[in-house]
C-alpha cells in the first residue's frame, strides 16, 4: 500500500510538471511559426491547468475506470471555488472583474446546470452529450476570442516562457511522456488503492484525484494572491471549472460511455452547482470574495467530504 502511495504521489507530480513542460513547449514553438498571442494565450490560460485532469480522465475511460472521469471533475470543479478560491480568500479579498461575473460565471452555470439535467437522465454521459458539451466550448472559446482579448494577452505576457526550437521540441516530448506516465500511474495506483480500503471509485475520484489534479489552480491561487497579482484569479477558476466539464467531459464521453459507480451521485452535483451559484451571488451582491466568502465555501467542503466520507 505504501508503494502505491507513493506511485500516486510520482504520478501526480508527473501530471502536473508534464503539463507545464508541454505547455511551454507548446508556446515557444507556436510563437516561433507566427501563431497570434490571442490564440497561443488560450492554450495557457485555459488549457495548461486542465491537462491533468484531462489525461486523468482520459486514461480512466481506456482503462474501463469511467467512474474516476466523471467524478475527478465533479471534485476538481467543487475544489477550485471551495478550496483555491476560498484559502485565497482568506489571505487577501479578491475583486471579480465585471465580465467574469456577468458572462463567465452565468456560463460556468449553464455548463454545470447542463452536465447534471444530462446526467440524471439516463446516469451516463455518452457520445452525443459529448458533441453538447464541444459545441458549448466552440461558443464559449468565441467569446474569449472576440471579448477577452486583453484578459488572455495579460495572463500569457505573465505566464508565458519562450525556449529555442531545440529545447522547445524535447519539452514537448519530455511532456507528453510525463503525463503519460502519470496518468498511467494515477489510475492505475487509485484502483488499488480504492480495492483496498473497499471505497469506490468515484469516492476516490471525487477526493484523493480531484484534489491532486487540482494543484495547479491551488497553487496559482495562493501564490498569485501572496503576490498581490489576483486581478484574474476568479476568472481563471472559473475558466477552469467551463473547461472541465466541456473539454474534459466533452472529449473522454466521445472516447467512451461514462458512468458511476456509486447509488447515488445526486448530493455532489447539488454541491457544484451550489457553490457555482454562490460564487455568482456573492459577485453580484458583494463585487468580491474575501473572508466571510472564503469560509463560507470552506465549511460548505467540510460537510460535504463528511457526508462522503459517510457514504464511500
Amino acid at each position: 500500500m505504501i508503494l502505491n502511495l507513493l506511485g500516486l504521489i510520482i504520478g501526480f507530480v508527473l501530471l502536473i510538471k508534464g503539463a507545464d513542460w508541454l505547455v511551454d513547449g507548446a508556446v515557444s514553438i507556436a510563437l516561433g511559426l507566427g501563431i497570434s498571442k490571442i490564440v497561443v494565450g488560450l492554450s495557457v490560460v485555459a488549457f495548461g491547468t486542465s491537462l491533468p485532469e484531462l489525461v486523468a480522465s482520459l486514461v480512466s475511460v481506456v482503462k474501463g475506470h469511467s467512474s474516476v472521469s466523471i467524478s475527478n471533475v465533479v471534485g476538481s470543479n467543487i475544489a477550485n471555488i471551495a478550496i483555491a478560491l476560498a484559502l485565497a480568500a482568506l489571505i487577501s479579498n479578491i475583486k471579480i472583474e465585471k465580465n467574469t461575473s456577468m458572462v463567465e460565471i452565468p456560463f460556468m452555470i449553464i455548463s454545470t446546470v447542463v452536465f447534471t439535467v444530462l446526467f440524471l437522465r439516463e446516469k451516463i454521459l455518452m457520445w452525443n452529450y459529448g458533441v453538447v458539451f464541444v459545441s458549448l466550448l466552440i461558443i464559449y472559446l468565441y467569446y474569449l476570442i472576440k471579448s477577452d482579448k486583453e484578459m488572455v494577452e495579460k495572463e500569457f505576457e505573465s505566464e508565458a516562457k519562450v525556449y529555442k526550437t531545440n529545447i522547445a521540441f524535447l519539452l514537448v516530448g519530455v511532456g507528453v511522456l510525463g503525463i503519460w506516465l502519470g496518468g498511467e500511474l494515477t489510475i492505475d495506483n487509485v484502483v488499488k488503492i480504492a480495492k483496498y480500503f473497499h471505497l469506490s471509485e468515484t469516492f476516490v475520484g471525487l477526493t484523493i484525484v480531484a484534489i491532486g489534479t487540482s494543484l495547479p489552480e491551488i497553487v496559482v491561487s495562493l501564490i498569485s494572491t501572496l503576490k498581490k497579482e489576483q486581478d484574474i484569479l476568479v476568472g481563471n477558476i472559473v475558466g477552469s471549472n467551463i473547461f472541465n466539464i466541456l473539454f474534459i467531459l466533452g472529449i473522454s464521453s466521445l472516447v467512451g460511455t461514462l458512468g458511476i459507480d456509486v447509488k447515488s451521485f445526486t448530493l455532489d452535483l447539488i454541491i457544484m452547482n451550489l457553490l457555482s451559484i454562490l460564487l455568482f451571488l456573492f459577485a453580484i451582491f458583494r463585487k468580491k470574495i474575501g473572508k466571510l466568502e472564503g469560509i463560507v465555501f470552506l465549511t460548505i467542503y467540510i460537510i460535504y467530504i463528511y457526508q462522503i466520507i459517510l457514504r464511500k
